[in-house]
């Protein structure tokens, strides 16, 4: 059989898609030259019969490198995407910000140890960053919609798997492992999806992104509380992930303007498609040949990994400090509000010209490392939702231009692999140093010491930042000698 027809075999019927950028292709491997010398006149046949039909994917690479402000929507359906990508993010944010609040009395009621709280929490991040390197070779191969739905589904049956967990151990399958592949695939990629979709409003539409981050932490652990008070662990989780359940509602906007033809037409035969995924993949990794996205992964997963396991103390903090959890849900819903206010105002900034990403990501990592410290030294509950809310406009500051800064940086279309090898390193942190969090805690018998390195953790992204200049000229210098040689 043909190399051609093997392929074909395989389901591989159009690669004119690559994630990776031109200057890597040639690293690629031998067998890449055959493959595109026996299909490169099938593939642009294919993408003209298929241009009408396929926008419900992210662009080819040939017209991400030459997106210009008239090639994207820039309103239209665009708006509707947004929307929906923000309800994904408003119900996703239920299950993993309010991790500490949903299982928080079933894990104290059965004595389990800070260390195994880690481990459960850790692994789902873990998975939840570590789907992105996956998400952009599956766009690659399925459209938005179609990696989305199962996605949501999954997420739902998450927490309803939850609700009947008699161990800590059996969380570990159905909320790390189940929750975090379904919740981080469908993170990413509404992360990814609305940046594709405008060019001079992308600030505005990131803005209505980040209020479905910011409103999932709000609301979600006032629900949580209040069907924990009148159903119990049990028929509260069960509810939980019947809300998360519309999540399907958003995905079901990520379609095309005109008639989907869908991904029946392709035959998806499973090791072929994981050949592709794991070649696609391990080629993205190639991006952090740039300083600049080795700043950006870096202090993205130090910043990340700062944050969420922060946030994941907090209730057990305020509870040892001899507060109830209803207090410590209001901390968490002080801080929600504050990231909202600071994510919406961030986002809408970024649209100006006079708007510095690059400090707008070294005050906010310095904020949520002075909060976190602060924190550690408070005792007084009015005192810890004050430092709660301030801790809440450093985190917002970075979320409002989280997926920003890498097309700022590195391109619109580096995003996906740039954003995906920092998710990898974001879940690399999160099964060394989350577990390593909870073992501090329970080696010193104080939440402080751990809020002290996660806190170091964060200055350090603050100053990781000041380096960015220096990486750009870099960079620059580096392509000037390459177009010379030329």
């Amino acid at each position: 059989m043909s190399i051609k027809a093997e392929l074909r075999s395989n389901g591989v019927v159009n690669i004119a898609y690559v994630p990776h950028t031109t200057e890597d292709a040639g690293d690629l491997p031998k067998w890449y030259d055959e493959v595109f010398s026996h299909l490169t006149d099938d593939a642009q046949s294919s993408q003209q019969e298929q241009v009408k039909d396929d926008s419900s994917r992210p662009p080819r690479k040939e017209s991400r490198e030459g997106q210009q402000e008239g090639d994207v929507p820039d309103g239209g359906w665009g708006w509707v995407v947004a929307v929906g990508a923000a309800l994904i993010m408003m119900l996703i944010n239920v299950v993993g910000p309010c991790f500490s609040i949903i299982f928080a009395p079933f894990l104290l009621d059965i004595g389990t140890s800070s260390t195994t709280i880690g481990w459960i929490f850790n692994l789902f991040q873990f998975i939840y960053n570590f789907s992105g390197p996956l998400l952009g070779p599956l766009l690659a191969e399925f459209s938005w919609r179609s990696v989305a739905l199962p996605s949501g589904l999954l997420a739902a049956a998450s927490l309803a798997l939850s609700a009947f967990a008699g161990s800590a151990e059996f969380l570990i399958f159905s909320y790390s492992i189940v929750g975090g592949l379904s919740c981080g695939l469908l993170n990413n990629l509404c992360y990814l999806i609305v940046p594709h979709y405008f060019c001079k409003r992308r600030g505005i539409a990131n803005a209505i992104l980040v209020t479905g981050v910011s409103c999932g932490p709000i609301f979600g652990p006032l629900l949580v509380r209040y069907l924990q008070e009148s159903l119990g662990f049990k028929g509260a989780t069960l509810i939980t992930g019947a809300v998360v359940f519309n999540a399907c509602v958003g995905a079901s906007v990520f379609r095309p303007i005109h008639k989907d033809s869908g991904d029946s037409k392709k035959s998806k035969k499973l090791c072929g498609l994981i050949l592709r995924v794991i070649c696609s993949t391990v080629t993205n990794v190639r991006v952090l040949k740039s300083p600049r996205a080795v700043i950006i992964a870096v202090s993205g997963a130090l910043t990340l990994n700062s944050w969420l396991n922060f946030l994941t103390l907090v209730p057990f903090a305020v509870q040892a400090a001899g507060y109830s959890f209803q207090e410590a849900a209001w901390c968490v819903t002080a801080s929600a509000v504050c990231i909202l206010i600071a994510s919406l105002g961030i986002s809408l900034l970024s649209d100006f010209k006079f708007f510095n990403m690059r400090i707008s990501c070294m005050v906010s990592t310095a904020i949520i490392a002075a909060s976190i410290l602060a924190f550690s030294f408070i005792d007084d509950i009015t005192l810890l939702i004050v430092v709660m809310g301030v801790w809440g406009l450093g985190v917002g500051g970075y979320m409002g231009t989280y997926n920003l800064v890498i097309v700022k940086y590195m391109g619109i279309e580096k995003l996906i692999p740039t954003f995906g090898v920092t998710l990898m390193l974001v879940g690399l942190c999160f099964i060394t140093i989350g577990p390593s969090i909870g073992l501090i805690r329970d080696m010193s018998q104080s939440y402080a010491v751990s809020m002290y390195v996660l806190s170091g953790m964060a200055f350090v992204c603050s100053v990781l930042w000041n380096f960015m200049p220096a990486a750009v000229r870099y960079d620059q210098r580096k392509e000037n000698e390459r177009n010379g040689g030329e």
